[in-house]
């Protein structure tokens, strides 16, 4: 079940909008582990979103936050925090990732700049053990981690988009950056988990190439705020879901 917040992030991040209120802005709701072919109650997750400073400029900062419980805790147990702060504008300044995941536990930052027409990332991962790895990359796109590309894909025209349309996109994961595709499924129809049918935006998230596995699957409503109405999640040993509360 590693980066199974990561995962998350992609679908949640989608209902949060650039142009922050001066409250702040939450959404809630219950993860759900597949285990031995049985659905179970493993947690909750939430997004934060509100206006701060960055460096003396207004900025954007959105957080996300998972957490197994109860019987879950034993299966898998899960601890995570992923925070990204963008410009007004979208552009994306600084990215930290804090996760405790089964045996894992990893701390990781990304910093973002532009020089010469170039876009640069600066890399660092911190360890238990106290090493630190430091890296660099350069490239002529914007770059984006998986909560930035997200914000970034909530100010598109959901509408206006067809069906196999896909978007790709350089993105932060661990110490390196990959490309990452998004492909629009076209309008489904989902059941919510109080009951009733919402129309919504489906989307599929994998890696570049025809035969990439897909990471995730997710449910945004058709509303004006394009709410995640589910999230399905594909890993190695299983699958999860999201369900918004």
């Amino acid at each position: 079940m590693k980066k199974i917040l990561l995962s998350l992030v992609a679908a949640l991040c989608l209902a949060t909008t650039l142009h922050a209120k001066a409250d702040q802005e939450r959404l809630d709701y219950t993860l759900y582990f597949n285990w031995k072919f049985v659905w179970i109650k493993a947690g909750t997750a939430s997004l934060t979103t509100r206006p701060v400073h960055y460096k003396g400029k207004e900025a954007v900062e959105a957080s996300l936050l998972a957490s197994s419980s109860g019987t879950a805790d034993n299966l898998y147990y899960l601890r995570d925090t992923l925070t990204t702060t963008v410009s007004r504008d979208g552009t994306p300044l600084y990215f930290v990732k804090h996760c405790v995941e089964g045996k894992d536990v990893v701390f990781e930052q990304a910093w973002y700049s532009r020089s010469g027409g170039n876009y640069r990332v600066d890399l660092r991962k911190d360890y238990v053990d106290g090493r630190v790895r430091e890296d660099q990359w350069t490239g002529p796109t914007q770059p984006y981690d998986l909560v930035s590309i997200m914000l970034h894909a909530r100010s598109l025209d959901l509408d206006a988009l067809t069906v196999g349309q896909r978007l790709t996109f350089p993105v932060v994961d661990s110490k390196k950056v990959l490309s990452q595709t998004l492909v629009y499924l076209g309008r489904q129809q989902m059941k919510a988990e109080g009951g009733g049918l919402v129309e919504c935006h489906a989307f599929s998230l994998k890696g570049s190439g025809d035969d990439a596995k897909e990471v995730l699957r997710f449910y945004l409503s058709t509303a004006p705020q394009h709410v995640p109405v589910q999230i399905d999640i594909n890993f190695r040993f299983g699958s999860a879901k999201a369900k918004l509360r």
